[in-house]
């Protein structure tokens, strides 16, 4: 597991417009569908789940976001976007080098 916070512009003092959970996350080649999802594999972006999307509808944050991801038993982060919000409650699929970048185990 490891947490995840949006971060708003530097003007945004005070952090009002905090977004901060935690998610079990796996490989984006382990996201079920009939689609192929190599494509994510490519990027600097992450698919997170609805409830995120509606979360964070309710900050009124500016666009587009901007995450960081952290792994807290590694002491180990990164930053990333979002692509979709179309994950299982609870979960969050990120591409294999974001994993490895912030050393999460295989």
């Amino acid at each position: 597991q490891f947490s995840f916070n949006v971060f708003d512009h530097p003007m945004a003092r005070g952090f009002q417009n905090r977004f901060s959970t935690q998610y079990r996350c796996y490989s984006v080649s382990m996201l079920a569908g009939p689609n192929d999802r190599s494509d994510v594999e490519k990027g600097g972006k992450i698919i997170m789940p609805p409830s995120a999307l509606d979360q964070l509808s309710r900050l009124n944050i500016t666009y587009p976001m901007l995450f960081k991801l952290t792994n807290k038993n590694s002491d180990r982060m990164t930053h990333c976007g979002v692509l979709e919000f179309v994950a299982d409650e609870g979960i969050c699929y990120l591409p294999h080098w974001v994993r490895n970048s912030i050393h999460l185990k295989t």
